[in-house]
């Protein structure tokens, strides 16, 4: 809470000198409402960066932590579900927490409507081989569960007490119920929006729900906006950055023109592109 009270104390004082120099300045007009609306979406956006990797590496140290105790209490059995369902409850974005032996083989699932996973050859997944070959964390993109359904992973390698690699435990979770939890009580109120995308663009977050889950560079949504797709070939190249471009507001009622800005989020190299939007007027 005091790293966040500062944040918000240096963004005030961010804005109070933006709103100084525009009230001094003559003639200053559009120019002035322009200045002062670029430096708070900054503001926000540095917000909203430290919220959203907080809430990322928060679920990052739930699976660190039972991975550990799992050494302890093994991959199966009582105590492993009871670990197990701690790292359920990390986060209502958290969907699914499991248990794979060395061997492929999955140990344990919560909740309950996974529970046949268990006996699952899993091994052959890139997330699992990844994991055993390497022997670090991961997270990934949002890719097909071998139960069906879409979702991001955390992994984590899982070893003995005789510091050999026993195996491995991992939880699913919904990065846009990650992302909405964060985003909507900082932005509600003001003239921004946020959308969330992974690096090779794919939608994670927006609040137009129609848009969630769309692939930008193959979707017929954003055919007749060739800005759009500029715009995503540049943040997908860009860790941080800024552009202008026309389409729809939210709503889809009408093309307004759009400015936005844009940072990165993620863990273990994988990378989220956040972007903070405002409306110019009409297209």
């Amino acid at each position: 809470m005091k790293e966040k009270t500062s944040v918000l104390v240096c963004a005030l004082l961010l804005l109070g000198v933006s709103l100084c120099w525009c009230i001094g300045a003559p003639d200053a007009g559009d120019a002035c409402s322009d200045v002062t609306g670029q430096k708070e979406m900054l503001v926000y956006l540095n917000l909203l960066q430290g919220e959203i990797d907080g809430a990322l590496a928060g679920l990052d140290g739930q699976v660190e932590a039972t991975a550990g105790n799992l050494t302890a209490t093994g991959l199966a059995g009582a105590d492993a579900d009871a670990e197990l369902n701690d790292a359920l409850a990390a986060d209502p974005s958290v969907t699914t927490a499991i248990t794979i032996a060395r061997n492929g083989t999955c140990l344990a699932a919560v909740p309950e409507s996974v529970a046949s996973l268990v006996g699952e050859d899993l091994g052959g997944r890139e997330v699992v081989r990844e994991t055993f070959e390497k022997k670090v964390p991961i997270m990934t993109d949002v890719i097909p569960l071998h139960e069906g359904g879409q979702a991001a992973i955390i992994e984590y390698p899982v070893f003995g007490e005789d510091e050999c690699l026993a195996g491995a435990m991992s939880i699913t979770f919904d990065p846009y119920l990650l992302c909405k939890e964060k985003i909507e009580p900082v932005l509600n109120g003001t003239p921004y929006t946020a959308m969330v995308a992974e690096a090779g663009g794919r939608v994670l977050y927006d609040p137009d729900p129609e848009e969630v889950g769309k692939e930008t560079f193959n979707e017929s949504l954003y055919e007749a906006f060739p800005e759009i797709l500029a715009f995503a070939h540049t943040y997908a190249g860009n860790w941080s950055g800024h552009a202008t471009y026309s389409f729809y507001d939210t709503g889809f009622s009408r093309t307004v023109q759009k400015e936005a800005y844009w940072t990165t989020v993620g863990l273990y190299g994988t990378e989220w592109r956040l972007i903070i939007i405002r409306e110019l007027g009409g297209a």
